[in-house]
């Protein structure tokens, strides 16, 4: 599930380089190439939020550790647990209510304002599935710290007050 969302992610940044190239380039010869500018906004929500959960996995998150770096044992366990079933919780309620957003745009039939009156539930589900795999991935690293294991994240992070 977290290659397909960062593959998806992926598709979504090449849509956005597509759709500003293409406007570039119809500017240059007298083209116009409507939306594309929203069409690359809703490409860059959706890029973002699908890429949140791989991101969280590879380690590639910025994390503040300054109260982390300085915790050993249980404590550090304690802290780390309750920050990721805060964060947990959080991920999981944005994207239970991105999902209503979704499907309550798609019920209601709601289109982008542009030329192109794009349907909005397609960029809204993309973000509401990127918050689930989040949350999942959130779910991940707290059964792991949990457990009494690093999660998943930490061995790809630095921090320079460890170092």
């Amino acid at each position: 599930m977290f290659k397909f969302s960062a593959g998806l992610a992926a598709i979504f940044l090449v849509a956005i380089a597509l759709l500003i190239l293409a406007s570039s380039l119809g500017r240059f010869v007298g083209i116009a190439v409507h939306d594309a500018n929203e069409l690359a906004g809703f490409s860059l929500a959706a890029g973002t939020f699908l890429a949140l959960g791989p991101a969280l996995r590879a380690g590639t998150h910025i994390r503040v550790l300054i109260v982390l770096s300085h915790l050993k044992g249980g404590l550090r366990r304690g802290i780390e647990s309750i920050t990721l079933a805060a964060a947990s919780f959080l991920g999981g309620y944005f994207a239970y209510w991105m999902a209503v957003l979704a499907e309550e745009s798609f019920s209601y039939g709601d289109t982008s304002p542009g030329v192109l009156a794009f349907p909005l539930w397609i960029p809204q589900a993309a973000m509401a599935f990127g918050l689930i795999v989040f949350t999942i991935a959130m779910l991940e690293a707290l059964f792991d710290v949990a457990r009494g294991r690093a999660p998943g994240f930490a061995s790809r992070e630095t921090s320079e007050l460890t170092e």
